[in-house]
């Protein structure tokens, strides 16, 4: 049921960061190279605002924050689909 929740928060999320041209990759470089341009910015911002929300909804009691259970299966599995989508969008 929460992956049906989830999924068209996720699709309205991918649709504005892409129209938003929001890109990990050049926000990363950005930083690297010791430069505060656009993308690293936005980086910034949209790491401050998720980190600001779940402590505040946790704070609340709304969300229940724990570690995820470690499945180092599922995580080598998630990680070669990946680095494959990566590789095959010339990323």
């Amino acid at each position: 049921m929460t992956a049906l929740l989830g999924l068209p928060v996720g699709l309205l999320l991918g649709v504005v960061v892409h129209r938003g041209d929001f890109c990990m990759h050049s926000a990363m470089r950005e930083g690297l190279a010791g430069e505060a341009g656009p993308q690293m910015r936005a980086y910034l911002l949209a790491l401050a605002a998720q980190v600001l929300v779940v402590n505040a909804l946790a704070a609340a009691g709304i969300l229940h924050v724990s570690p995820p259970p470690v499945a180092p299966v599922a995580a080598a599995a998630g990680g070669l689909v990946f680095g494959s989508g990566m590789v095959l969008a010339k990323g």
